[in-house]
């Protein structure tokens, strides 16, 4: 009987708290006492990495196993959402428990946006425990060119034309034509945190000639401003965002009157936690 009990008691708990799966009949109030003692031995947690990762990034689940010489297998599964909103979990890792009560998972961070982990351990018999749902966020680089503009001057272009730029071709924001100054403006909708990029003045800039680039978050913010650009020089840059709703790219010739220069943002990219 005491065996038994500590089956139906065993849990998994991600953090805080957790939610047991036990075949048969109710659970006395009785082993009440036995869950929770065992409960406050168990957790897993995200270790080693934030709840933030970027696409691509490496991080860590580790999962602590209640009663692990009773257990018999250990599964990492994710939440998963169809084009038509259902939702399921689906395994993403599993594992032999061989009585050991620490374990870790190692992922590779893909897709965009909240993602949902949770485990789930098989104990002999037919008693299963799932633990509540940890959620980590996916952060991915996006293409400027995969954010639409609500507004731009004559002359200016950040839909994958190619241009060089200190002799290496980029595709981004561009500029053209005889004009002194452009501008683009976005609505990445506070989804973003970081904007990265390479400032420069096109080599379809004449000698002698130089330009700046200018970033401006909710109308009224300079984030980011190149210093003075010249042909054959590549500024890389990366700057963090407080999620703004609106963003202006604005670029400047600063030569002298009759002389060419188009600035330009070779391969510019919003670090965002949704997809466009």
């Amino acid at each position: 009987m005491e065996s038994r009990l500590r089956r139906l008691a065993a849990t998994l708990s991600i953090v805080v708290g957790a939610s047991p799966i036990v075949a048969g009949a109710n659970v006395a109030a009785a082993e009440s006492g036995t869950r929770s003692a065992e409960r406050a031995l168990t957790g897993v947690s995200i270790g080693h990495a934030p709840s933030d990762v970027t696409e691509g990034e490496r991080f860590k689940v580790k999962v602590r196993v209640g009663s692990p010489a009773n257990a018999k297998t250990l599964s990492l599964q994710l939440r998963v959402v169809d084009v038509l909103g259902n939702a399921s979990w689906t395994t993403v890792r599993s594992r032999r428990v061989a009585s050991t009560a620490r374990h870790t998972f190692k992922l590779v961070a893909t897709g965009v946006g909240k993602q949902r982990f949770r485990a789930l351990v098989a104990y002999r018999g037919s008693g299963k425990a799932r633990s509540t749902a940890r959620g980590v966020t996916v952060w991915a680089w996006t293409d400027l060119a995969r954010i639409p503009a609500y507004y731009a001057t004559s002359g200016v272009n950040h839909e994958y034309f190619q241009f060089g730029l200190a002799g290496t071709q980029y595709r981004g924001w561009l500029t053209m034509g005889g004009y002194g100054s452009w501008e683009t403006r976005f609505t990445p909708g506070r989804n973003c945190k970081a904007f990265r990029g390479v400032a420069g003045v096109t080599d379809q800039s004449a000698d002698g000639s130089s330009g700046q680039v200018t970033l401006i978050a909710d109308e009224t913010t300079v984030v980011y401003q190149s210093p003075v650009l010249t042909p054959g020089a590549a500024h890389v840059f990366e700057v963090p965002l407080s999620a703004p709703y609106r963003f202006a790219i604005q670029g400047r010739n600063l030569s002298l009157d009759g002389v060419r220069s188009y600035p330009a943002i070779g391969t510019p990219q919003f670090l965002c936690d949704t997809a466009y």
